[in-house]
């Protein structure tokens, strides 16, 4: 019994390090996408390279790190043991990654206005080069404007509210990686194997 609550929180300090870990990198991933999105030059080429260092290398390390936690749990997990563990690992990520990005705009919010309008830009591009109407290329250039704006004035309110809303989407990811990652420990297991005759292979004939 005591090996397994001591285990348990072998696991929990161990989801709660690389929730740190996964936190900066996640930071540091938001900032290499600003700064793609800010010297692109195709609308196309900057969705799918922000895209892909968002969403593509945060889930490999995230999943890499799940391995790592079932490892570290024995090898076994129930889905109920998965779910806590993959959450407080997500958790800190959430609350590191949204602390980190609003502190950076703080400090240098030249970034994130230069991503923006780049945007802008190339959305006019792309709608122009494609035939749209003026209309609905002036109804997506404010869109993106009030957003632009929006951004630029966030309040500590706002900034809560959007750190829950992340909470919540990594609570659907936990549940995700969950379900895919758990592992039950078999109810039944063969016997191991042994030299020893039994007994009555010993007595003579």
């Amino acid at each position: 019994m005591n090996e397994t609550i001591d285990n348990a929180a072998v696991v929990k300090k161990k989801a709660i390090i690389q929730g740190v870990i996964l936190g900066i990198i996640s930071f540091i991933l938001s900032i290499i996408s600003l700064y793609i999105t800010k010297s692109a030059t195709s609308l196309f080429t900057s969705s799918a390279a922000a895209g892909f260092i968002n969403y593509a290398v945060f889930l490999i390390v995230a999943v890499f790190f799940v391995i790592s936690l079932r490892k570290a749990a024995g090898g076994y997990w129930s889905f109920s043991d998965a779910l806590k563990n993959i959450f407080i690992m997500m958790a800190i990520v959430a609350a590191i990654g949204t602390a980190g990005v609003s502190i950076w705009n703080m400090v240098n919010p030249g970034l994130q206005q230069e991503a923006i309008d780049n945007t802008i830009n190339m959305t006019i591009e792309t709608m122009e080069a494609t035939g749209a109407q003026d209309e609905n290329i002036d109804n997506t250039i404010e869109m993106l404007e009030q957003q632009r704006n929006a951004l630029s004035e966030m309040t500590i309110g706002q900034t809560l509210k959007g750190l829950a809303i992340t909470i919540v989407m990594y609570f659907v990811l936990s549940l995700i990686l969950a379900a895919i990652f758990k592992r039950e420990k078999p109810i039944f297991q063969s016997p191991a194997a042994s030299d020893n005759a039994h007994p009555w292979q010993n007595q003579n004939s």
